[in-house]
Parts: structure tokens; sequence; C-alpha cells
């Protein structure tokens, strides 16, 4: 009862969307500009927690008789669909500027050994857009095609990838 009521005191007192479940299948995600997963053991219990920092959504719900505080929104976990399995997601690559109205830029501080792959997400996890380019520290790339909205970008080379969220400008 205590932890209940300390979650939900945290939770009303701070600007963070969270999310608790009680499952030990994680199934959703947070797509926002930050937030994090965390996994808690209280009285022979098992809780994660999910919080989004920066997402536009209705705040309500708190009931502490078994636990379950939500506010805001937190979505389907798609990043399954677009991250490649078995791929190190530490790819060193910036990517700018964010949000960007006809062009991207890619900025490496190595020049990759291989071709660099790059491909936008819709919000539910679809290819929009993909392109191979040469090997370069400096890539522009232009996706057509892609109305106003937020989109995941994936770039691949070297056997790593990076996923971004980027916003298209008007």
């Amino acid at each position: 009862m205590k932890f209940g009521c300390l979650i939900s005191i945290f939770l009303m007192c701070s600007q963070v969307f969270c999310q608790i479940e009680s499952s030990d299948i994680l199934q959703r995600g947070a797509i926002s500009n930050g937030g994090e997963t965390v996994e808690l053991d209280s009285n022979n219990e098992r809780f994660v927690i999910q919080q989004s920092i920066g997402q536009s959504s209705v705040i309500g719900l708190a009931s502490l008789g078994s636990v379950n505080v939500l506010q805001g929104f937190i979505q389907p976990d798609f990043l399954d669909k677009i991250l490649t399995p078995d791929m190190p997601a530490g790819l060193d690559v910036d990517i700018f500027p964010n949000p960007f109205d006809t062009h991207l830029y890619l900025q490496f501080d190595f020049v990759p050994k291989t071709n660099v792959v790059v491909s936008a997400f819709d919000v539910m996890g679809r290819v929009v857009w993909s392109n191979s380019y040469a090997s370069s520290d400096q890539i522009t790339i232009e996706p057509t095609n892609l109305n106003y909205g937020y989109y995941f970008f994936k770039v691949e080379c070297n056997g790593m990838q990076r996923v971004e969220k980027i916003l298209k400008n008007k």
C-alpha cells in the first residue's frame, strides 16, 4: 500500500507521463523526447515503470488498490520492427537538422567501410522511405514524399545501426 501511494504521489507531483504494468513481458514503449523503463520488485511483485517526457497527451487515472497509475500515452513498442536483430545500436553519427524541411545531413567522425543505408519509418513502424549511399563522412539525404510529422530514421553501416526520432516540417 505504501509503495502504491508513493508512486501515485511521485507521478502527480512531476510532469512525467508514466505507465505501470505488473507484467513480465514489456509490450509498450515510449516514443518521446526522453524517458526510460525501470523494473522494480516490491513485496514479491514485479513492476514495470515507464516514463515518457515531452509527449502531449491526456493526464489521468490513479488507483491505489492494485497499484494502477496511468498518465499520458505510452505507444505500442514497435522498435523491434525497426531495429535489425543482432546488430549493435551504437553507431556514432549525427543526424541534423531536427526538425528538417527538405534535407537531412549525416556527419560521421570516420569514413564508413560499407555503404550507408538510411530508412525512414512512420510511427507505426512501417518503412516509408529508404536509400543507400556510397561511403562518406558527410552525406546529404533528401527523403522524398514524406508528409509533415514524426519519423524514425535508421542509419546502418559497418554492421551497426542508429535510430533517431526526427520531425519533418511543413
